[in-house]
C-alpha cells in the first residue's frame, strides 16, 4: 500500500482516533459509577474525564466513523482493478456480513424485538446501509447527481420527521436511527470525489461552503440530538434471562409475564449535519497532510499503533463490543476511571493478538504466513 499514490497514512490515524473515542464511550457505560458522575460531574475524578468527554461527543464520533468510511470508499473504487459489478458484489458481501453482525449484537443486547431487530439494530447496520447505497451510486454514470439527490432526500426526511414529531423505526427511531446519520457516509463520499477531481481545492471549497452554514446552525437554539419514542417488550429477570425469554416468545414458547413500554433512544438532529460537517472536513484535511516519514519523535512513536488501529478499525470495533459484553454480564465491572482505562488497555492488547488470527469483516480466519513468506 505504501507504494500507491493514493495511500494516506493520516487517514488511518484519523480512523484510529474515531474508533478509540468510540471505545472510550462504550467502556464508560460499563463503569458502574458513570450514571452518578454524569448527573454530578463534580464527583468525577480526573481519570473519569476522558470517558465522560467521549460520552458527551459520542454523536460526533459516530458521524466521524461514517464520514471516513464514505471517503475511503471512493479511494477503494478508484484504485480497484475489478469491474464495477465485481467491486460492488464484493462490497455487498462485506456489508451484508456487517449488517448480520449488527443483528446478532442487537439480539444479544435486547432480545428479539420486531421490527427493530431488522430495521434499527445499531450503528453497524447504518454503516452497512450507508456504504452499500453509496457504493451503488458510485458505479452509476452520474454519481455526483445521485449522491447529492440522496443527501437532499435524507436531510429533508429528517427535517420532516422532526417537524411532525414522528417516530418511525428504521428511519429516526430505534436503537440505530438511520436518518440523518447515514448522510455522513454520502458527505464523506462526496468529499472523496471532490478530492479525486480537484485535490486540495475541492476540500477547501467544501469547507468554505459548509462553514457559513455551520455558523448559522450553531447560532440557532435547535437541539443537537432528538429522542424519538420507540416501543419495546420487557421481560422479567436480568439481561440474559430477558433475552432468553424474548427468543422463546418469538417462537411461541413463552407464556410468562411481559409488557410493552416506551423508550427514547437518542438520534442525531437534522441540524447536526450542518454543524458537524466543517469539523469533519477540517479533520480530514489535517489527516491527509500527515506523512508517515515524519521525524518528530512523538509522531514516530504513535504512528505504528495508530496506523494498526486505523487499518483494523472495523474489526477492532466489533471485537471490543464482544469483550465489553463479556464484562457486562460478569461481576468484574470497573467502578472508577482508572479501572475502566485499564480495562480498555487490556482490550486493546487482547485485540492486537486476536486480530492476527481472525477477521469479522470479511468473516474468516487469517492463516499465519510462514517466516520466509513474510520476508518476501
Amino acid at each position: 500500500m505504501t507504494d500507491r499514490k493514493d495511500y494516506f497514512p493520516g487517514l488511518n490515524i484519523y480512523r484510529a482516533i474515531a474508533v478509540l473515542l468510540m471505545m472510550l464511550a462504550h467502556s464508560a457505560r460499563v463503569q458502574t459509577s458513570t450514571p452518578l458522575i454524569m448527573a454530578h460531574p463534580e464527583h468525577a475524578g480526573w481519570l473519569d474525564w476522558p470517558l465522560l468527554s467521549a460520552l458527551y461527543i459520542e454523536p460526533i464520533i459516530s458521524a466521524l466513523f461514517l464520514f471516513i468510511a464514505g471517503f475511503s470508499l471512493v479511494l477503494s473504487r478508484t484504485r480497484s482493478r475489478e469491474s464495477k459489478s465485481g467491486w460492488l458484489i464484493r462490497l455487498g458481501k462485506r456489508m451484508f456480513t456487517l449488517y448480520a453482525i449488527s443483528v446478532i449484537f442487537f439480539i444479544a443486547d435486547q432480545g428479539f424485538q420486531i421490527p427493530d431487530l431488522f430495521l434499527s439494530s445499531g450503528v453497524l447496520a447504518i454503516i452497512a446501509v450507508g456504504i452499500l447505497s453509496a457504493g451503488v451510486i458510485l458505479v452509476t454514470p452520474h454519481p455526483w447527481i445521485g449522491l447529492l439527490s440522496l443527501s437532499v432526500a435524507v436531510e429533508s426526511a429528517a427535517l420532516y420527521l422532526e417537524q411532525q414529531n414522528l417516530s418511525i423505526v428504521g428511519l429516526n427511531a430505534g436503537a440505530g436511527g438511520m436518518v440523518p446519520l447515514v448522510l455522513f457516509a454520502y458527505s464523506g463520499a462526496l468529499s472523496g470525489m471532490l478530492w479525486q477531481s480537484l485535490s486540495w481545492k475541492g476540500l477547501w471549497l467544501l469547507l468554505g461552503l459548509s462553514l457559513p452554514v455551520a455558523i448559522w446552525a450553531l447560532a440557532s437554539d435547535l437541539p443537537w440530538v432528538t429522542h424519538p419514542v420507540s416501543q419495546i417488550h420487557y421481560y422479567p429477570g436480568n439481561r440474559l434471562s430477558s433475552v432468553w425469554y424474548s427468543l422463546q416468545d418469538a417462537f411461541g414458547l413463552y407464556h410468562g409475564p411481559d409488557r410493552t413500554g416506551s423508550v427514547r433512544y437518542w438520534n442525531h438532529a437534522a441540524v447536526f449535519v450542518c454543524r458537524a460537517l466543517p469539523l469533519l472536513v477540517a479533520g480530514l484535511m489535517v489527516a491527509l497532510h500527515f506523512k508517515a516519514s515524519s521525524r518528530h519523535p512523538l509522531l514516530k512513536m504513535l504512528n505504528r499503533p495508530l496506523d494498526w488501529m486505523g487499518r483494523n478499525a472495523l474489526n477492532l470495533y466489533i471485537l471490543h463490543l464482544v469483550l465489553l459484553a463479556m464484562v457486562e454480564v460478569s461481576t468484574l465491572k470497573p467502578a472508577q476511571g482508572w479501572q475502566t482505562l485499564l480495562l480498555l488497555a487490556v482490550i486493546l492488547s487482547m485485540s492486537a493478538w486476536a486480530l492476527r488470527y481472525i477477521s469479522f469483516v470479511p468473516l474468516r480466519r487469517i492463516k499465519k504466513r510462514a517466516p520466509q513468506e513474510e520476508a518476501l
